[in-house]
């Protein structure tokens, strides 16, 4: 594996470094709230750092890192067919410069060429007493939400997260409004002590108009550049595509029942896309998952070996030699795959599907196979059908999602957010499936009856959720190293009482020397048996 970054740890960098630039900007818009002397100290605090040296080279270095390369994703594209969230966010990155040109030209370059310190009281009154304070505030939107978009595709299956979603949401939401909210304030408090507009903004070192005009000519110079730019990137496309289908420049891609011509040069997963070729990719086609993978079972030889980010998740994944990342597979020759993972009418991630932690149940019926060959074919059917409503209905009464297993089994899915309260929810959904068992005992001839008992256990861990099925009807499922180590727990587990981890008993909240407790009055104590971390099942060899 390289040591050098690669295009997405660039991405991601630079990224995060004008997000930190935005975020801040508009903390510094919001102090105006307490008083415009506040936000004037913290503005010379971030000129003090932006301004160094250091802040320089990093700001303005991510600023053309992060443009270079998204001009050069968008001439690599060989489609804009995608889904509308990456669409919407790829608009509003190239929405971003137009604020970051105005605020550079009127605020550090009238500062190296005329010596114009950002004041903003200078600032706020100019665009209040001209009414363009809505124009620049909304300015600030596109940036703003392109940052916000892209942390959430880049970290959204992230457990960490997924745990601070919410307050996450609410400061994404809340900061531009208190910015905007702060702004207004400032330019009241400077409307309350100017008596004469002019004056006040003169008497602040206001720029004479000579200099005003010079840079507002500089900024519109450096619109039309970038608009330049952007229009010379769709030009250099459409004369890639010209020549490529001019010379012949084709390749087949063979999927099961279709093959189509694309130029070469094309990713597997841009052919899908531009032929409506229903193919999942989570991610939207950056390498960060493998849900657009695809087996090549014809020219794997001519095709180009994977790059880094490819690299990196195929070998999280396991992948053999033949398994390659459609978004990043761009064949120079005939080839022929089989999407793994495509999905018929629907192009693009399924809405509900996360990875965080997750508080898992599993209950069964114990002593089912002895049972089982007492009881007549209906009326197996019957018990398991009983037993399958009560459980769900006990793990749904409490917040919970249920999921049967094989008819004798159900597993219950907990959301940790907060972990304790999902813990907790789920012990009382297992006390209350344990009470199940004196009436599916009723259910039963007095012979075998005995025999039939529930089993459950119970842990908590880091999961995939999501939903499976064909229409309106789904299934909540979980996949992951949590649920696998459940599964694993079996063996371990004592009919009639809880099993639990170590992980779930803490996450609950519980002493150590608790060991029968009364989470729901009027049932029974519940008798529980610790799973230490040490004790834990380990995958076989």
């Amino acid at each position: 594996m390289s040591a050098w970054p690669t295009r997405r740890d660039l991405r991601l960098g630079s990224g995060l470094v004008l997000f930190v630039y935005i975020a801040l900007h508009l903390i510094n818009h919001a102090l105006g709230l307490v008083s415009l002397a506040l936000a004037e100290r913290c503005l010379k605090l971030a000129m003090a750092i932006w301004h160094s040296a250091p802040g320089t080279v990093v700001l303005y270095g991510a600023a053309a890192i992060h443009l270079a390369l998204a001009f050069l994703a968008l001439y690599q594209r060989r489609t804009l067919r995608m889904p509308p969230v990456e669409l919407i966010r790829i608009a509003l990155g190239f929405g971003m410069p137009l604020l970051l040109i105005g605020h550079v030209t009127a605020t550090r370059i009238a500062l190296e060429l005329y010596g114009q310190m950002p004041q903003y009281a200078r600032t706020v009154w100019s665009l209040w007493a001209s009414d363009s304070e809505g124009r620049q505030m909304a300015l600030l939107a596109p940036g703003w939400l392109h940052g916000c978009l892209g942390l959430h595709l880049a970290f959204h299956r992230r457990s960490w997260f997924a745990r601070w979603r919410l307050p996450l949401f609410a400061i994404a939401l809340l900061l531009p409004v208190l910015s905007a909210v702060g702004f207004v304030a400032m330019a009241r408090e400077l409307e309350r002590v100017a008596t004469d507009p002019l004056g006040a903004v003169a008497a602040l070192g206001a720029a004479d108009m000579a200099q005003r005009i010079a840079l507002a000519r500089l900024r519109d110079n450096l619109l039309a550049v970038y608009f330049a730019a952007i229009a010379a990137v769709f030009a250099a496309r459409e004369v890639r595509s010209w020549m490529e289908h001019s010379r012949g420049a084709l390749v087949s891609i063979a999927y099961p029942g279709r093959t189509v011509r694309v130029p070469r040069g094309w990713s597997v997963l841009d052919a899908s896309r531009s032929n409506h070729i229903p193919h999942q990719s989570m991610c939207g086609g950056r390498a960060r998952c493998s849900t657009c993978r695809v087996r090549v079972i014809a020219g794997e030889v001519e095709c180009p070996a994977p790059e880094a980010d490819e690299m990196r998740t195929l070998e999280r994944i396991g992948a053999s030699g033949d398994i390659r990342l459609a978004c990043q597979l761009r064949p120079q020759a005939d080839i022929a795959v089989i999407p793994l993972l495509a999905v018929e009418h629907r192009v693009g991630p399924a809405a509900d599907t996360i990875e965080s932690e997750l508080v898992l149940l599993e209950a069964d019926l114990a002593g089912w196979r002895e049972v089982a060959i007492e009881l007549l074919p209906q009326d197996r059917l019957f018990l398991m059908d009983a037993f399958s409503q009560a459980a769900a209905a006990a793990i749904r009464q409490v917040g919970g999602e249920a999921n049967p297993l094989n008819g004798d089994g159900i597993i219950g899915l907990f959301n940790a957010q907060p972990g304790s309260q999902a813990a907790q929810q789920g012990i009382m959904a297992a006390a209350a499936i344990l009470a199940l068992i004196p009436g599916l005992r009723a259910l039963l001839p007095h012979a075998v009856a005995p025999k039939l008992n529930i089993a459950i256990r119970m842990h908590a861990g880091l999961a995939a959720s999501g939903s499976i099925g064909s229409g309106i009807v789904r299934t909540p499922v979980a996949t992951g190293p949590a649920v696998d180590e459940l599964h694993r727990m079996r063996d371990s587990t004592v009919p009639g009482h809880l099993l639990v981890s170590q992980r779930l008993f803490e996450l609950a909240g519980l002493a150590d020397e608790c060991a029968r407790f009364e989470p729901i009055p009027g049932h029974p104590p519940l008798a529980v048996t610790v799973l230490a971390a040490e004790q834990m099942p380990r995958p076989a060899a």
